[in-house]
């Protein structure tokens, strides 16, 4: 349809944007019980674990989780783990730091020779290649997590402990979607320095 009107082969025609009439959002509850599963269960593999982690914690799409390479995990000094997700280092939290680590130290698929020195935090299965998304999400459904209502779920929560341009710098979104999210939360941040005039 836009070919034609572009072509000139059809009047213009204008497409309305659907808009979802509802955000699925997990209660702050059920959160907190999926990330205490992801702790203490072992029978989830390792590195499921660690995505389910970098969701719940950080409400990191599975796109960009899969994406992620080892080098955006490190120890400071001082021992603390921190996560990079764009230019800032941000910790992560005793336990999950050592879920992070674990993974970090026996991260799998790394066995065949091209794959020895591979960066990605998650390898694939193919050389060089990082983990397929759709992999790491049909995983973390089937161990009980409603993707999108766990991420809207943990950028709520975290937009009502930081104003939320510091949470879209921090996390790698942009600040319109923190804004929202903090506005759906009940909480603006009108009294944040930044915001006044």
């Amino acid at each position: 349809m836009r070919w034609a009107v572009r072509k000139q082969h059809l009047p213009r025609v204008d497409f309305p944007y659907r808009k979802a009439s509802s955000r699925p959002v997990l209660d702050q509850n059920e959160r907190l019980r999926l990330l205490r599963e992801t702790l203490d269960n072992h029978h989830i593999p390792l590195h499921h674990r660690a995505a389910a982690v970098l969701l719940l914690l950080y409400a990191q799409p599975l796109t960009r989780i899969a994406s992620m390479r080892s080098e955006q995990i490190s120890r400071t000094s001082d021992g603390e783990t921190v996560i990079v997700f764009e230019d800032h280092p941000v910790p992560v939290p005793h336990p999950f730091d050592e879920i992070l680590q674990q993974h970090l130290a026996d991260r799998p698929n790394m066995n065949t020779a091209a794959n020895r020195v591979s960066a990605w935090l998650f390898p694939g299965y193919r050389p060089g290649q990082h983990l397929h998304p759709g992999h790491l999400m049909k995983k973390l459904r089937e161990s009980g997590i409603h993707l999108l209502g766990a991420r809207n779920a943990t950028l709520r929560a975290l937009v009502l402990t930081m104003p939320p341009p510091v949470a879209a710098q921090a996390l790698g979104y942009s600040t319109q979607i923190t804004e929202q999210h903090a506005k759906q939360a009940g909480n603006t941040w009108a009294t944040y320095a930044s915001y006044r005039r």
